[in-house]
């Protein structure tokens, strides 16, 4: 065993942990980024790799606001945010941006067309702009490096948020290999900073404990290939490894209600939490996840593990809807993604039981000639698992679903289409209802709605799983974790999943994980290696 030493030592290879890496280097501090798996970028390099960033000056036609930030997200707190955190974060994206853009040759865009989750709120912007797109990289300029960013696997590539991001972020780049978007974008331009400055992440490097000294962090123990390992850290340890979504013990313990499925990779299971918890830090958020309804495919793996898909194109386009064991639509299908989690976690007080566990995406032959599914091209032949049926009768005795509720479910949906208004769950009102519906519709209601009337008719199993969760150690506006006393621990900053969101139960709209993530390990790494708090106004 070696021990190595540097000024600032970041624990996780994301968006947050690079952030933070860049950021303290640039302010002269000696740094190393040590990451569990074998390659880097861990969740923000499968993304879209959009940062939500509220208040910003990038486009002269685009007015962003403080105040209407900060009228917004407060809109969708519920009580969760704390209001001074969420102030630091809305004035700090701004120079964040800058010091990356100066820093790595990662330049963003805001992205055309993506307006918040929830635009009819206070503040809320439904022309967009606050969500911001990475430029196309050329992983070409990585070496070495291109092939050791993390992707998921390329078969069943045609589905979900794979064949969404094609659609919508740069798809006039398909079949250019090596020009890179979305999450790879992001992360390989910030890897091509820091090995720029002589920062190259360590692999296969797991942290286990904290190594604390006169009550200070001063570095971290590893498991790696090599046996245990120290990194000794002079100025302070950023935790910057992910949630905890993939730990079932923790997922039980924490989470306000069932998450079946998440659509990370597989290695976030709360290693940084574990630490925080070991110091007694306070912990936050810890009952809320980057909620997603999602599906499985059969036979889809990940290292090893079922994977989860999120799904957005095929519950938002017309002729879909989904139903309960009830046969009973519960939700709005086009909503955003994280509302529709609530919806999962209610509970029926009589049965002990969710009452919308399980669920069921039905579609229509019309939907499926239309524009497809899960992969399948529009006219295509359904897939076994689809549950082909040539009535709703035989469906509902299929998928075990009440069939009076089904029958009379779809005879109110296909009512509120011909009438362009679902009364019972607003389907279709809201400007970002119509997103990821049928571009070709009239108009933004017949985006998203439209009857179940054409046989034979499907049904997949819908679940409700996570992007990744929220909870984690409290920290303040530098990043610094916070004990159960109220006071910093010394040496210790956590930034991204592994920190107590700073969104409460809130997701602003398209990169509302990533921002804050990149924002607070500029603010940590900032804090790390000056022991200056970065002024904002």
């Amino acid at each position: 065993m070696t021990d190595l030493e540097c000024d600032v030592l970041v624990i996780g290879s994301g968006a947050a942990g690079m952030t933070a890496a860049l950021t303290a280097a640039a302010r002269g501090a000696s740094v190393i980024v040590a990451e569990r798996a074998p390659t880097v970028g861990g969740t923000s390099a499968v993304s879209g790799g959009i940062a939500w960033i509220p208040a910003h000056e990038r486009d002269a036609n685009i007015d962003l606001p403080v105040e209407d930030a900060l009228a917004y997200l407060a809109s969708l707190s519920n009580g969760t945010q704390d209001p001074a955190l969420v102030d630091v974060f809305v004035r700090s994206g701004a120079p964040m941006l800058a010091l990356v853009e100066s820093e790595s040759p990662l330049r963003f865009e805001v992205a055309p067309g993506l307006l918040d989750y929830k635009p009819e709120h206070p503040g809320g912007k439904p022309l967009g702009g606050r969500s911001l797109s990475p430029l196309p990289f050329p992983m070409s300029e990585l070496g070495d490096w291109a092939q050791r960013v993390t992707e998921f696997p390329k078969d069943f590539s045609n589905v979900g948020f794979d064949a969404e991001t094609r659609a919508r972020l740069h798809s006039d780049l398909d079949g250019v290999e090596e020009v890179a978007v979305a999450g790879q974008a992001l992360i390989g331009s910030l890897l091509r900073g820091l090995l720029d400055r002589g920062i190259e992440p360590l692999t296969g490097w797991r942290a286990r404990h904290l190594v604390v000294e006169d009550g200070a962090v001063v570095g971290a123990r590893f498991d790696t290939a090599q046996g245990e390992e120290v990194i000794r850290a002079r100025s302070g340890v950023v935790l910057a490894s992910g949630g905890f979504e993939w730990d079932p013990e923790l997922v039980r313990a924490f989470l306000r209600g069932p998450m079946r499925g998440p659509v990370s990779p597989p290695n976030n299971t709360g290693d940084s939490l574990r630490m925080a918890m070991e110091l007694g830090a306070a912990l936050g958020t810890m009952g809320e996840a980057w909620w997603v309804p999602v599906i499985k495919i059969p036979g889809d793996l990940m290292d090893g593990h079922v994977r989860s898909r999120s799904v957005r194109l095929e519950r938002t386009r017309p002729r879909s809807i989904i139903v309960n064991g009830d046969g009973r639509r519960f939700v709005n299908e086009a909503g955003d993604y994280n509302s529709i989690g609530g919806a999962f976690h209610q509970l029926y007080a009589s049965r002990f039981a969710y009452v919308n566990n399980p669920a069921w995406l039905v579609f229509d032959q019309g939907h499926l000639d239309r524009y497809g599914f899960l992969g399948v091209a529009a006219g295509g032949e359904p897939l076994d698992w689809f549950n082909r049926s040539a009535d709703l009768a035989s469906l509902a005795a299929t998928i075990g679903v009440d069939p009076a509720g089904l029958e009379r479910t779809v005879a109110e949906w296909n009512a509120a289409s011909a009438a362009g208004v679902d009364e019972q769950f607003h389907r279709g009102e809201s400007a970002y209802d119509s997103y990821w519906g049928d571009p070709e519709a009239p108009d933004r209601v017949h985006r998203t709605i439209g009857p179940l009337d054409q046989g034979p008719y499907y049904a997949v199993p819908i679940e409700v799983g996570a992007m990744g969760t929220k909870g984690g150690p409290k920290t303040d506006g530098n990043g610094q974790v916070l004990h159960v006393d109220g006071h910093a621990i010394p040496g210790l900053y956590a930034a991204g999943n592994a920190m107590a969101s700073v969104m409460g139960m809130a997701y602003g709209g398209a990169g509302g994980t990533l921002g804050p993530a990149m924002v607070f390990g500029f603010r940590a790494g900032h804090h790390a290696a000056t022991g200056e708090t970065f002024p904002i106004s």
